[in-house]
């Protein structure tokens, strides 16, 4: 069955896109899918994968291509995970040796700047039912590799990346949306800032200039105008924002010393006005999270002051700030490059529950 005949019974999450002219449903954020209710023994998919070129550092050599990754989620486990290095397959991605009446999840496990995954037909040898449609609150979580679960699967520190490390369903914000039984939306990217930096070291996305679109990086992938999220149908009851990591490389490693205090200032100034954006995008009932970590700290206190600030100038009472306890390489070792490990993403996790649970009162 075509995707678009099929998309009534079905529960998709997410920001997707759907493709009119590949007649695909594009789920390219970290955990974006659709759940599927069916009666049968076998779940089949044919999936349209676009890989992703990003350029190296300077002085380093080009990174290979990157492929999306799915997996295949039944009852809050993660049971089946398929690196799509083919522009189209068909995927069996469930099957029973019994018939069985079953919800199945199929969530992208991999980050949106690293490879494009759409869905263009499903079938079953049984029947496809009308997935139930969960009235859960929704929680988004705005950040960068670190919130995208960047080579959490990956050993020793390892200095090359791959999707198929990238484990999305095992993201300190998955993990926490489970834990909270919320409805999940990931906006992430590896490397982005939150703002555009005053002089940057590289070209570098900047969530200021991409968050109220739906997927500008697939729209600009295949040359079409963005389309803008509606907010309104989609609304957001919690956004969290882990940003201001890689805010602070351009400042710290810049040639000129004495500028600094002035690059500061001005991430002060586009970070203010970006949350300012999002509480505009999502409402006055939405809480807005503020948080930073496990990785870098420099600029954490920007972020408490322009939280207090705005708080004191607008009284908006759902705007808070926290920082995650840094990684302990101890116990939690590295993923890649430098980045969490599941276990710190566990960790990680058990913290975001627990600060929603200390500010977000319930109504």
């Amino acid at each position: 069955m075509k995707i678009k005949e099929a998309l009534p019974l079905l529960q998709v999450h997410g920001r997707t896109i759907f493709d009119e002219e590949k007649e695909a449903l594009f789920c390219n954020w970290t955990m974006s899918g659709l759940t599927v209710r069916l009666r049968g023994k076998v779940l089949r998919v044919k999936l349209l994968a676009l890989s992703d070129q990003l350029p190296g550092m300077p002085g380093m050599p080009t990174p290979p291509a990157d492929w999306p990754c799915v997996g295949t989620v039944v009852n809050n486990e993660l049971v089946y995970r398929h690196e799509c290095r083919e522009a189209e397959q068909w995927l069996t991605v469930w099957e029973s040796e019994e018939a069985q009446t079953i919800e199945i999840e199929l969530r992208k496990l991999s980050e949106n700047a690293r490879g494009k995954l759409g869905i263009a037909e499903i079938e079953t040898d049984g029947e496809l039912l009308q997935a139930e449609r969960k009235n859960r609150k929704v929680m988004e979580v705005i950040g960068d590799s670190i919130t995208c679960g960047f080579g959490n699967e990956a050993e020793n520190n390892g200095m090359v990346f791959r999707t198929s490390e990238e484990n999305g369903f095992l993201s300190y914000a998955a993990l926490a949306a489970r834990e909270l039984d919320y409805e999940l939306n990931m906006i992430c990217e590896s490397g982005i800032s939150a703002a555009k930096p005053e002089h940057p070291m590289f070209p570098m996305h900047a969530m200021e200039d991409i968050y109220e679109y739906t997927d500008e990086l697939y729209d600009h992938k295949r040359g079409a105008e963005p389309a803008k999220w509606d907010f309104e149908k989609k609304h957001n009851d919690i956004v969290v924002v882990n940003l201001g990591t890689n805010d602070s490389n351009p400042i710290r490693f810049y040639r000129d010393f004495g500028e600094i205090e002035t690059m500061e200032n001005w991430f002060h100034v586009r970070y203010k006005e970006f949350i300012r954006q999002l509480r505009r995008a999502n409402g006055p009932d939405t809480w807005i999270l503020c948080g930073l970590g496990s990785m870098d700290y420099y600029l954490y206190y920007h972020i408490r002051d322009i939280v207090a600030e705005l708080k004191e100038e607008t009284g908006d009472q759902r705007l808070e700030c926290f920082e995650f306890i840094p990684i302990n390489v101890m116990f939690e070792g590295y993923g890649a490059m430098g980045h969490p490990s599941v276990k710190t993403d566990l960790r990680m996790g058990r913290e975001l529950v627990n600060y929603i649970r200390k500010f977000v009162k319930e109504s």
